[in-house]
């Protein structure tokens, strides 16, 4: 835990500005921990390695901004008087804008925790800063967008859509394996299929390839087919659509336009094609759940449109709307809100 601490923090914050400096960076994401509680002793070495980091800057008159990169459990973010604590707690750290992973919430998550995520979400939005959602893929990444609730949301290119925290609390074993592959991006099922899962589901019938293969012609000329020969591409084009269609919606009525165009056709779309046979029984199971999952995120989402009337909007990151920013393998998705 001294790694960071004193003159030992100070050298490595000088490291840190150096080499982002020199290699033309303009952002620095901060260190962060998994945290358990407001009084984490991590919480406040993160806050101390960024003041040092942000003295750095100042020294140097480098153009870097800081951002916060806050790591929660669920239960955590959920309990309003820890939240307000870990809030506070954010006013000691300099910092551009707000990145926040919370664990198991992401493209799987339910209507329940998109409910809890937005309420939580409003609290931030007193610090005035820009809050991106990281880790956050799918339908509800969309939502929290749509909601107001962040004003960014940030994952992988077909993977890392949600925030898994087993391997902060215990590094895997290193093995010799290869990294996980590219998955196939189906939206009308917001779903990533895996190459074979996608060719056994648009084999199954011509009425689901018709439904389901990618009808974007700058994107997929030869629809289904350059779908699964070029998934990221495919991905992170669909993606930036979904985005700018998104922000090209009043704010006034953006939930309820998210709830009608994205979850309630996503929902119809996933009954009707659960009712045909793939062939494949993980698959078909697959759909099945997905449908019911659907059912359910579609009834939680209509109740939160009816009562989020006038609430506080989160703050756009800065950058172009439907901005896309590749690292690697990962993409992160900058939305930013017409006036």
């Amino acid at each position: 835990m001294t790694d960071f601490d004193g003159s030992t923090g100070q050298t490595r914050a000088a490291q840190i500005v150096e080499a982002a400096a020199s290699n033309g960076f303009t952002q620095l994401l901060g260190p962060t921990h998994l945290l358990s509680s407001p009084n984490d002793p991590w919480l406040r070495r993160d806050i101390a390695m960024m003041n040092r980091t942000a003295a750095e800057i100042a020294r140097r008159d480098a153009e870097l901004d800081l951002i916060y990169s806050l790591a929660v459990p669920m239960r955590l973010l959920r309990n309003a008087a820890e939240r307000r604590s870990i809030i506070a707690a954010l006013a000691d750290a300099p910092c551009a804008a707000i990145w926040l992973k919370v664990e198991n919430f992401g493209d799987d998550a339910t209507g329940e925790k998109i409910a809890a995520y937005v309420e939580a979400c409003r609290d931030f939005h007193a610090r005035g800063l820009p809050l991106v959602g990281d880790h956050v893929g799918g339908l509800p990444g969309l939502g929290a967008l749509a909601f107001g609730a962040v004003g960014g949301i940030a994952h992988g290119v077909t993977m890392q859509q949600s925030f898994r925290a087993s391997g902060w609390r215990r590094p895997p074993a290193l093995s010799g394996g290869f990294g996980p592959s590219w998955r196939v991006y189906i939206p009308q099922l917001d779903l990533l299929l895996k190459t074979k899962a996608a060719e056994t589901l648009f084999a199954a019938s011509p009425k689901i390839r018709a439904m389901c293969g990618c009808k974007d012609t700058h994107c997929c000329p030869h629809g289904p087919r350059d779908m699964i020969g070029h998934p990221a591409r495919h991905a992170i084009y669909q993606r930036a659509r979904e985005i700018e269609r998104l922000s090209a919606v009043p704010q006034s009525v953006r939930a309820s336009h998210y709830l009608n165009q994205s979850v309630r056709k996503v929902s119809d779309d996933v009954a009707q094609v659960a009712t045909f046979p793939v062939g494949d029984d993980a698959l078909a199971k697959r759909l099945q759940a997905k449908q019911q999952e659907m059912s359910r995120y579609r009834q939680t989402v209509a109740h939160l449109v009816e009562n989020t009337k006038a609430a506080s909007v989160g703050v756009a990151p800065a950058g172009s709307e439907g901005r896309l920013i590749m690292r690697g393998r990962e993409a992160i998705m900058r939305w930013q809100r017409r006036p």
